[in-house]
């Protein structure tokens, strides 16, 4: 079942939270139809490991969609364009603030060529104040947003190693996508603008757990320590990590047993949940003293047996060996005509009992333009002129 089969999406994003925001809804059944520049097309075409010419980032942000090459600016081209938005029910866009108005491609320009279009902004600080016109990328938005102070906490800021804030902002806006197609349908007149930043995305992802001391107007100093400092760290053993994560009674007493420390259940620190919150360093102090005693794979085994929940830090290659990634079939291959053998992560949500498909593996640049010309009425002539003026690739 793909629940956003019959829903047209004209993608005029690049880099990673757009590509990415669209991906995710050309996976569920979306005719996405990406709009890059002439010439090198998205950045993200030439980035990271590629084989064949097919860049492994590109091939999985922009696998179920189809591509046209284009010059915005030229102006022989822009009634096919209109046109081809016509057919659409939404638009995203992620260029700096007012960037597609001056193209005659803004919110007022395309509305009133297609009323019910849905059009979606991505920024990085969005429209308005003082970062609106800054040229931004994840690390940017990391250091301001506070994932960096958050994986710093007790040491010096830190960025996550993944592009989180691209990510986030990608998440909301599919979300967001979906909620405004919805209300379209029961009703709501169409036609939304849909904005929001990086910046946006990113706050309201952090804040329940690395901003709970900043909830309560006037009693910001009561901790310097998100919650969740105290609890993301690791066990180092013999072999390895080992994470462990300690709430209830039961799971502290059995990690007690597990670890050979059964002494410690009568410690008065941590007798009770609220001891335990409180002096959760120490306590992990006390489990850290013994854990390089274990490799890794005997003390998950014990731990396990008694029930705390825990797990083994994975390689990358142990990830994908791991029979629970193997057990929801997470991880799936196909062939791609360039690249050749492809392995990806597959589309998260299943519906229906079936998860959705690889209908088409990521185009090459411009590889749909002259289809989807034609399919808008511009008859072989027009597209040969087109091209011949450097108006499409």
């Amino acid at each position: 079942m793909e629940p956003m089969r019959g829903i047209r999406i004209i993608d005029v994003t690049s880099n990673a939270s757009g590509p990415m925001a669209t991906g995710m809804l050309a996976d569920q059944g979306a005719d996405v139809i990406r709009l890059e520049p002439v010439g090198a097309g998205d950045p993200s075409r030439h980035v990271g490991g590629s084989r064949g010419g097919v860049s492994a980032y590109n091939a999985y942000m922009n696998r179920n969609k189809r591509s046209m090459a284009v010059d915005f600016k030229n102006d022989a081209l822009k009634p096919w364009l209109y046109k081809l938005i016509e057919t659409a029910d939404v638009f995203v866009q992620n260029s700096r603030p007012g960037a597609l108005d001056r193209s005659g491609f803004g919110f007022e320009d395309l509305h009133r060529i297609n009323p019910s279009l849905i059009y979606v902004s991505i920024s990085g600080f969005g429209p308005v104040g003082p970062g609106a016109n800054a040229r931004v990328y994840d690390p940017v938005i990391q250091s301001v947003a506070g994932f960096a102070a958050a994986q710093g906490v007790g040491g010096a800021p830190a960025l996550m190693k993944t592009i989180a804030s691209d990510k986030v902002a990608a998440v909301t806006a599919s979300q967001a996508i979906s909620a405004a197609l919805f209300a379209r349908e029961r009703g709501n007149a169409g036609g939304h603008h849909v904005e929001l930043s990086m910046l946006d995305a990113s706050l309201a992802f952090l804040w329940p757990e690395v901003y709970w001391n900043h909830s309560f107007v006037g009693d910001e100093g009561v901790s310097k320590k998100p919650l969740i400092a105290e609890f993301y760290r690791l066990l180092k053993t013999r072999d390895g990590h080992v994470n462990m994560i300690i709430v209830g009674d039961g799971e502290f007493q059995g990690a007690c047993r597990a670890m050979g420390v059964d002494a410690l259940m009568h410690d008065p620190r941590f007798q009770t949940l609220s001891d335990r919150f409180a002096n959760y360093s120490l306590m992990l102090a006390e489990f850290e003293k013994v854990a390089p005693g274990f490799d890794s794979d005997t003390l998950v085994a014990r731990l396990e047996a008694e029930d705390v929940p825990c797990a083994k830090v994975n390689t990358f290659d142990e990830v994908l060996q791991d029979p629970r990634v193997a057990a929801r079939q997470g991880i799936i291959e196909y062939d791609h005509p360039k690249g050749g053998r492809m392995r990806q992560a597959r589309a998260p949500a299943i519906f229906g009992g079936e998860p959705c498909p690889v209908r088409l593996p990521a185009p090459d640049l411009g590889q749909h333009t002259a289809v989807l010309l034609a399919e808008v009425g511009a008859s072989a002539a027009d597209i040969e002129s087109l091209r011949s003026s450097g108006a499409i690739g």
